[in-house]
């Protein structure tokens, strides 16, 4: 039995060291092939996939939505080389426009718009609030293929908003690592990134998890709001919201770093509020497209008429904050229907179309 245990030990030892050799080699190899980027990036350079939708279930939009990043991790439709206009766009899921195949997304459509001269690349990164827009200002149009560019559109409250709902703590906290690595899919090994993030393999293991994961829970559009409209249906309806002024607050101090940074670069900045399907009094066949519940892990769900409220509050501090440092802000004006939106605050087919020519509107006189 004791040469049994002391075999079995052996066997565990040696394996564990040659478990340990294989990684410091897989490490090495990868380390040397530079597999992983180095740099900022808010989506992995020369990346594609495909996002699964149901057209029976998703109102205005026809068919899978393809999704691609140029050499810069942005989505854009031309080559940014030799452009004479580059601009640069900024904002959470709303400007990445996920649901939305390359050409449908409403930075495809202002570019086409503007004309071939133009370069519109998109940055959007869904969850992103002003917290991230800050540090991607900074470090994205750091990169020398955009040294030229001279306008920068930021659309962003929705996620500031309800950000702070479901976890004021995280929101208010901007200084952590973790709202950096949430602000770049790939970070440099110097900024921001513990040890064991330095490491290639460490990088291997985390992107299979993440595409595991979403091809299993977030390769069909539908998959997910259809559970979270389940949990709506037997929820907590909330009317009452917290106290938002904390929020606001910081909300305005974000905003004015992006001012006061723009200002230095001598960069043109617009602000675009967020357009959203919440209104009082919201129609059934409306309100039963909401899965946005302002509760962490979806235990409660605030009213329509809370979250109008709210974004209202955030939208106005935004324009506030542009008037006093006469800085552009475009004010959406889209109808809060199927014509736009699928869901709470993201648009389909048409809703992009809108958003493009709203925008197409406002810089054509600058």
């Amino acid at each position: 039995m004791i040469n049994l245990k002391v075999g079995i030990l052996k066997k565990l030892f040696f394996s564990g060291i040659l478990t340990i050799i294989l990684i410091i080699v897989s490490e090495i190899i990868l380390s040397y092939f530079q597999i992983f980027p180095n740099d900022f990036y808010t989506a992995t350079p020369n990346s594609s996939f495909v996002w699964k939708i149901n057209s029976e279930q998703i109102a205005g939009i026809e068919g899978d939505a393809q999704v691609s990043f140029d050499e810069l991790g942005s989505r854009s439709i031309s080559n940014f080389k030799n452009k004479e206009h580059k601009i640069v766009a900024l904002g959470g899921s709303t400007t990445a426009c996920f649901a939305l195949s390359q050409k449908k997304t409403w930075t495809a459509l202002l570019e086409e718009k503007l004309g071939e001269t133009y370069w519109v690349g998109n940055f959007g990164r869904p969850g992103n609030s002003s917290n991230h827009h800050v540090l991607q200002f900074e470090y994205i149009l750091k990169k020398k293929e955009l040294k030229d560019v001279k306008t920068v559109l930021i659309m962003q409250g929705g996620n500031d908003f309800v950000g702070y709902l479901i976890s004021p703590k995280k929101y208010l906290d901007n200084t952590s690592g973790a709202m950096w690595r949430a602000a770049f899919k790939h970070l440099p090994n110097d900024a921001h990134t513990q040890f064991k993030e330095k490491l290639a393999f460490y990088k291997l293991l985390k992107n299979a998890k993440r595409n595991i994961s979403f091809y299993r829970f977030n390769g069909t559009l539908t998959q997910k709001a259809n559970e979270i409209k389940l949990l709506r249906k037997e929820a907590k309806m909330v009317e009452k919201l917290p106290s938002l002024e904390i929020s606001l607050k910081h909300y305005e101090e974000n905003i004015q770093k992006i001012i006061d940074k723009a200002k230095e670069r001598n960069l043109h900045v617009v602000f675009i509020t967020q357009a959203t399907l919440w209104k009082p009094n919201l129609e059934k066949a409306y309100d039963d497209l909401l899965i946005t519940s302002g509760f962490k892990n979806n235990t409660s769900f605030y009213t329509p008429s809370a979250l109008s409220t709210g974004m209202i509050f955030f939208n106005e501090r935004l324009k506030k904050v542009c008037l006093e440092n006469s800085v552009d802000c475009i004010d959406l004006e889209i109808p809060k229907t199927t014509e736009a939106f699928y869901d709470d605050l993201h648009f389909n087919e048409s809703g992009a179309k809108l958003v493009s020519n709203q925008i197409h509107e406002f810089l054509r006189y600058k």
